[in-house]
């Protein structure tokens, strides 16, 4: 089990006792260390599975940890018995076992976004604020953690009594209440500190708040406690989701006398890869320190290419050209990394124009789909009869005539409104269209197996005919989706609640593991934040603009730190080469811009990279930029220090005179690099 470690990662296993920083560099093996320490803990019988508590950060990370974990048992424990999961599905489970110390029933329910929106619309009189930013403002104050019970909002309060009338708990409450619950009932905290002899966490510096408070009130008291936590304070780039770069570079402080251990071996990418990216990271302040290093087998590998293209069509071409002459049959080794989603457009007009296969990964999310989030409501409605949010969403799918005034009349029940709809007063009409609905949840569907009491609901309500009759072009598409959620994802669950608790947990995890078109053959285009922990053979990284990647705001903020972590992820994702450009012009949002080549090129160590310009050099052969020659003229005097005007950008000086291409400090728009014909000297 620990031949296949190198030291530094041997050293991570074996150290057992007291509190450890794993610092884990990008393609350095944290879940074998992880499942790996796991494993040597329970054979060395420091410890029983129920005792070991692992916590990740998505289901997909926890789902790969316990496949590996079974490998290593050889049946003297069951991986099944150890705690791990996510922060949110481990709280769950805490919380069900105690719902009512927190004031709910042990069946509540578990509300997501739309749900939430819902619920805020109906408190809502009048505002400049949508649902959804209430949502975003309402999770930003849970993440906070304890403090959150005591912020003092009318919405914030009334939308969390309303949460609790109805038996239901949004996503921040699922570890917001744990934390309530330790915090009021030493007795349960007691319980859980007993148990769990062992904490591990994965992806720690991606921690918020309310995460870390979960881990402090576990350890509290404890003056060595068994807490593992892995991470690397140089892939922290989710501060935007409250995650706090600050609870790994404090990790010493919060238990004295931790140990840290480096594991800096990278086993994904080359050597110039890895140079490149550390040259970059050092510029960062707020950072404790490593250097990723490759194998021999990896070897120095090609330079890091740096490309700067006249136009932005003219990036789009030769990155298409790069893949469709090295793809062959094989476009999975392509990825394009965007710092922003609306960067994509242009290349996948381009890829579609020549054909070439891509993915747009991240665009809609198998559990974001508007026909599995149908189904799953009426699932949670046959098995939550009180669950008001799934019937106003379904009671329409397909419609049966409740307009505003019939579901105002059976809220003024002021009851469930599937019981409201059994006792109301209703037109002939209206009412045969009520006792058809409620006949179809009429059904013995918990003697039934998931999935064919899933099937029989959706055919009783009339919800698959509705999209086999209907001609809209994509109703095959949703068809195809509902079977595959109904053959491949409820068909592995033995209960309906079962299945209904992972999904809730799956809406609002970043990794949908369900979207399977995601292993097709095509090119993967997505955003950094999409692409943390993926690899792939060939990353391209369009668009290394100053005001793009660094965004403007990180620019004026100054909050570049966070932008320098996002490049040094980018190019840590590639195995074997990484292609960054930048366009001297680009269109972006209806208007022409002019942009500098990103201040992360020039952070980069030279001897890492091979600045290819507009010539045909060694990676792009197919890259034929040959303008017409110039003809002979005089030389211009410099117009460096003269005040100029631009169509869009207004006035400036110019600071920097190449000839063809000025430097300009505009007065609104900052420092610039534009085209000389493009400019007007001001007398």
């Amino acid at each position: 089990m620990l031949e296949n470690l190198n030291n530094e990662q041997r050293l991570a296993v074996e150290t057992t006792d007291g509190p450890l920083l794993v610092l884990s560099g990008a393609g350095t093996g944290k879940t074998r260390v992880l499942t790996t320490r796991i494993a040597y803990i329970l054979n060395n019988h420091l410890a029983m599975p129920w005792q070991v508590l692992a916590l990740t950060f998505t289901n997909k990370a926890a789902n790969e940890m316990k496949k590996r974990l079974e490998s290593f048992s050889d049946g003297a424990w069951y991986a099944g018995d150890i705690w791990c999961g996510t922060f949110h599905s481990i709280c769950l489970r805490i919380l069900r076992a105690n719902a009512e110390r927190v004031g709910l029933r042990r069946d509540f329910i578990i509300y997501g976004e739309d749900d939430q929106k819902n619920v805020i619309k109906s408190l809502l009189s009048s505002s400049t604020k949508t649902p959804a930013d209430y949502v975003e403002e309402f999770s930003a104050i849970k993440d906070r953690g304890l403090v959150a019970l005591q912020h003092r909002d009318k919405l914030f309060n009334a939308y969390n009594a309303e949460l609790a009338r109805l038996n239901a708990v949004d996503f921040g409450d699922i570890i917001l209440h744990v934390l309530e619950l330790f915090e009021k009932n030493p007795d349960i905290l007691s319980r859980y500190q007993n148990q769990f002899k062992y904490i591990l966490v994965d992806e720690f510096q991606d921690t918020n708040n309310a995460q870390m408070e979960f881990l402090g009130l576990l350890t509290r008291g404890m003056d060595a406690p068994n807490i593992c936590c892995v991470g690397d304070d140089d892939q922290s780039i989710y501060s935007w989701r409250g995650a706090e770069i600050k609870h790994i570079l404090n990790f010493e402080k919060t238990f004295p006398n931790a140990q840290i251990i480096r594991l800096e071996t990278n086993y994904r990418s080359t050597s110039n890869i890895l140079n490149a990216a550390n040259s970059l990271i050092r510029h960062n302040q707020g950072r404790l320190g490593k250097d990723l290093r490759a194998t021999d087998l990896s070897g120095t590998g090609e330079p890091v290419y740096i490309l700067t293209l006249p136009t932005d069509r003219d990036e789009v071409r030769i990155i298409a050209d790069a893949i469709e002459r090295d793809a062959a049959t094989d476009f999975t080794k392509f990825a394009l990394l965007i710092r922003a989603g609306s960067l994509s457009r242009i290349f996948e007009e381009e890829f579609a124009q020549r054909g070439i296969p891509y993915k747009l990964i991240g665009a809609t999310k198998f559990y974001d789909r508007m026909e599995i989030r149908d189904v799953i409501a009426y699932l949670r409605l046959l098995v939550y009869p009180f669950d008001d949010m799934s019937f106003l969403r379904v009671i329409a799918k397909p419609r049966r005539g409740f307009g505003d005034k019939a579901i105002a009349t059976l809220r003024a029940s002021g009851g469930a409104l599937l019981d409201a709809l059994r006792n109301a007063k209703l037109a002939p009409k209206l009412r045969a269209a009520a006792d058809e609905f409620l006949s179809a949840f009429d059904f013995e569907w918990s003697a039934m197996s998931p999935r064919d009491a899933a099937k029989t609901l959706l055919e009783r309500t009339g919800y698959m005919k509705m999209w086999t009759d209907s001609k809209d072009s994509d109703a095959s598409d949703r068809i195809a989706n509902i079977s595959e959620l109904l053959t491949s994802v409820i068909s592995k669950y033995d209960t309906l609640p079962e299945f209904l608790e992972q999904a809730a947990l799956m809406m609002t995890d970043d990794n949908d593991t369900n979207d399977t078109s995601q292993n097709t053959n095509t090119v993967s285009i997505m955003t950094i934040h999409a692409a943390k922990g993926l690899e792939f053979d060939t990353v391209f990284l369009p668009a290394w603009e100053d005001g793009i990647f660094p965004n403007d705001k990180a620019i004026n903020e100054g909050s570049i730190e966070e932008e320098r972590r996002l490049a040094y992820v980018a190019i840590t994702r590639a195995r074997r080469r990484c292609v960054i450009s930048n366009a001297m012009t680009r269109f972006v949002f209806g208007s022409r811009t002019y942009n500098s080549p990103s201040r992360f090129i020039t952070e980069m160590d030279n001897k890492y990279l091979d600045f290819q310009g507009g010539a045909p050099r060694t990676y792009i052969p197919s890259y034929n930029y040959n303008p017409a020659p110039k003809p002979k003229i005089q030389k211009r005097m410099s117009l460096v220090g003269k005040l100029v005007s631009h169509d869009e950008l207004g006035a400036g000086v110019v600071i920097e005179d190449a000839g063809a291409i000025l430097t300009i400090a505009f007065k609104t728009r900052g420092i610039k690099k534009v085209a000389r014909d493009f400019v007007k000297i001001i007398e």
